[in-house]
């Protein structure tokens, strides 16, 4: 993750000029991170979660929504998640409603250039939160997600789904996201060797 430039620039300025352009970035202390173009496999299971939480989360007061929604997790430190699910009232920063300071899970497909971030960084940002309770961090190359979820001692358990026939616990919002699913429409041996 690179920074767009290097003179920094207010929490304002930030929020005025990634309002403003076609690529999102994020903002990590006066520094903004551009967030890269997705594959089109990151699409497509991005999408494919996202319709897959939409139906399951229908009937409850919970809602899913995609990037480039920005989650505030510092007042100095803004990311855009792939996906993030909401119960209640969406916590939103101001009248743009474009910021959110309440997610309770948080979904990132994982790109070759980006996985690491989101496994730690970015992990131990989203930990921040008081309302995030699940984690899912999905690779876009192979039948692979694992899963944090926060127990109710706040200590995080990583789980880990693999296989075309695994299907996915979100424990927090008590549904299953079967894997065939969450691949659908994806080669992997294309995705593999794109990556």
């Amino acid at each position: 993750m690179g920074a767009l430039s290097a003179a920094k620039v207010s929490v304002e300025e930030y929020l005025a000029r990634d309002r403003a352009a076609e690529v999102p970035s994020e903002y990590h202390d006066g520094e903004l991170f551009p967030v890269e173009a997705a594959s089109w496999a990151h699409s497509v299971v991005s999408l494919n979660i996202g319709s897959m939480l939409r139906e399951r989360l229908a009937k409850t007061p919970c809602r899913a929504a995609v990037s480039p929604l920005r989650v505030r997790v510092s007042p100095t430190k803004f990311v855009v998640p792939d996906l993030i699910v909401v119960c209640g009232n969406p916590a939103l920063t101001d009248e743009h409603q474009d910021t959110v300071t309440n997610p309770k899970v948080i979904v990132e497909i994982l790109s070759p250039s980006t996985a690491d971030y989101d496994y730690g960084e970015k992990f131990i940002l989203y930990r921040r939160l008081e309302s995030f309770e699940e984690y899912l961090l999905v690779s876009q190359d192979q039948a692979r997600v694992e899963v944090a979820h926060k127990t109710p001692d706040k200590r995080w358990v990583i789980s880990t789904f693999e296989g075309a026939e695994a299907v996915v616990s979100v424990e927090s919002l008590g549904i299953s996201l079967p894997m065939a699913e969450i691949y659908s429409g994806v080669d992997l041996n294309s995705a593999i060797q794109e990556n």
